[in-house]
């Protein structure tokens, strides 16, 4: 019975070992899924799970792209959920139903994503250095490369290209590497679940694209 309530207790730590790190878990948890059937409840979870991240990276990690990013986060999700309240959410509607890029468009974007983490990665550091209160960046590039991939991603899951869930993936796989390091477990193992989150999203928008495109065709 004893050795019951301990490994209950040992799972229960990886959703988080503060008050703020299990709300963050959860609502980022819960709003992957809601985004991967798209629901459009997901936003506003993670806009929550932005906020409560952004805190803990800037005062707790000291990752100053991360926090960047999640503040940013807060009015992007909002831009999202905006868009998706505007073009509909429901598959079933067929006017908002994701899709590929065009190949010529995909190179584009990888172009467009190699540049951005230079510029970021270089911006970041000059600042560091000449703002007296932003602390000098940890894993400057490492963070870069999260930090660019999840503004693409987050844009492109807005207009529901299916090339978002290649972005995520990418970012959670380095995700789980950096804030290991870091000597943050809990995180390392939340982007451990976005990893199989954003796989299942995927195959969830895979399902949907092929529906429409034997719904299309039957017509």
């Amino acid at each position: 019975m004893d050795q019951n309530l301990f490994a209950a207790i040992e799972w229960l730590q990886l959703f988080g070992s503060t008050p703020l790190e299990i709300i963050a878990t959860v609502s980022a948890i819960l709003g992957v899924i809601l985004i991967a059937r798209q629901n459009i409840l997901g936003w506003p979870l993670g806009i929550l799970w932005a906020a409560v991240s952004a805190w803990l990276a800037i005062t707790e990690w000291q990752l100053v792209s991360d926090g960047i990013l999640y503040l940013s986060y807060i009015p992007i999700q909002l831009y999202c959920w905006m868009v998706w309240i505007k073009r509909g959410s429901a598959v079933e509607q067929g006017t908002f139903v994701p899709e590929w890029m065009s190949p010529k468009r995909q190179l584009l974007l990888i172009v467009a994503v190699a540049l951005c983490i230079l510029s970021w990665g270089q911006g970041v550091s000059l600042l560091a250095d000449k703002i007296s209160w932003i602390p000098q960046p940890s894993l400057l590039w490492l963070d870069s490369v999260t930090t660019v991939l999840s503004f693409f991603a987050q844009f492109l899951q807005a207009r529901k290209r299916m090339e978002n869930w290649v972005g995520w993936c990418i970012v959670n796989v380095l995700g789980i590497y950096i804030y290991w390091i870091k000597d943050a477990p809990i995180y390392s193992f939340q982007y451990a679940i976005f990893l199989g989150l954003g796989i299942y999203g995927w195959v969830q928008w895979h399902r949907s694209q092929r529906l429409q495109s034997y719904a299309t065709g039957s017509c």
